[in-house]
């Protein structure tokens, strides 16, 4: 299909933003971070619109309302479920790897991440056995530390070789996945005792088909082209075109627009939106570029601005591979 035609057909049927949340993933994904997949990066092929967020009215401890100018997001909303079929289709045509690292070898990857409380990047990398037993990491131009990871029954967070293992017999029919990911108590949060709150199995799935996209296994064809299928037809989920990574790569941003409070697009008692997070895919081929969540207004802890509005939080994947040992580059 010509670009042209497809993105007029997109604009014409671009969903609108429904509700809110999305927080738990970005801290799954901090956790994950050590193991993300190869990024193949190529630039947007089409020019993004400007969506402008209303201004909004931030008030303080004496009560004076202070009113910020609009925060102004560079992306053109698209119609989510062409956009994710558009990536099954490609996801369908890649050929198997055939890799499959020994248990003492080590998957390395390198990572650029943006800080939303002061704007700092830094480039990070870690190198992560396969059989998850050892993990090492280099923070910027600190010195290289290995350490030890030990077993926790009670962890989500699985070793590479566990990953694999679990994607090989994930089923490949979108609504059987779908199903699939929705029930699976291995994935389900704990209720939160103090609100009453538990996350509904819509959330749930968008979170857990999200970690699956993120990590640095070999993801087969048929299942990646399965995930995407699965996502489009998960209510509430948003596509946005232009939405950059934090190596400032454009993107396709998928975003979660409903769900359970502290997990999905964020918003106040008025409707308005105070952050939004996306996974970023690269608008061509399809393969996941990183992260990003907006902060549209100041995020309050206790009363007090720990991310002021306009902050950004982003990661971005800019190599992966196998190698032998901890310190070596593929």
């Amino acid at each position: 299909m010509d670009d042209l035609k497809l993105l007029s057909e997109l604009r014409a049927d671009a969903p609108e933003p429904d509700a809110d949340r999305l927080r738990a993933l970005r801290a799954r994904s901090l956790r994950r971070r050590r193991r993300l997949r190869p990024v193949l990066s190529l630039p947007l092929a089409m020019t993004a619109a400007v969506a402008v967020i209303a201004a909004v009215t931030v008030v303080y401890g004496d009560d004076r309302p202070v009113t910020r100018p609009p925060v102004t997001i560079e992306a053109t909303p698209v119609n989510a479920e062409v956009m994710l079929r558009q990536a099954a289709l490609m996801a369908e045509k890649r050929l198997p790897d055939g890799i499959s690292p020994r248990p003492d070898q080590w998957l390395y990857r390198k990572s650029v991440v943006r800080q939303p409380a002061d704007g700092s990047v830094e480039v990070q990398e870690y190198w992560t056995r396969y059989d998850g037993t050892r993990q090492a990491t280099r923070l910027g131009r600190r010195p290289m530390e290995t350490r030890t990871i030990e077993p926790d029954p009670g962890d989500d967070d699985l070793s590479p070789r566990q990953y694999a293992a679990r994607l090989a017999k994930l089923p490949t029919d979108p609504d059987r996945l779908l199903a699939h990911v929705r029930g699976d108590r291995h994935w389900q949060d704990k209720p939160d005792e103090e609100r009453g709150l538990d996350e509904p199995a819509d959330a749930r799935a968008f979170r857990v088909l999200s970690v699956y996209l993120g990590q640095g296994v070999h993801l087969p064809p048929k299942l990646e082209a399965a995930i995407f299928r699965a996502l489009a037809r998960i209510p509430g989920v948003r596509v946005d075109l232009g939405i950059r990574d934090a190596a400032g790569r454009p993107g396709m941003g998928i975003a979660y627009e409903v769900g359970a409070p502290g997990f999905g697009t964020q918003r106040d008692e008025n409707g308005q939106v105070t952050e939004r997070s996306y996974v970023i895919l690269d608008s061509t081929t399809y393969r996941y570029l990183g992260s990003r969540t907006d902060f549209l207004r100041d995020r309050l802890i206790s009363g007090e601005v720990v991310f002021t509005q306009g902050s950004v939080f982003a990661t971005a994947e800019v190599a992966a591979g196998v190698v032998d040992e901890p310190g070596q580059i593929p």
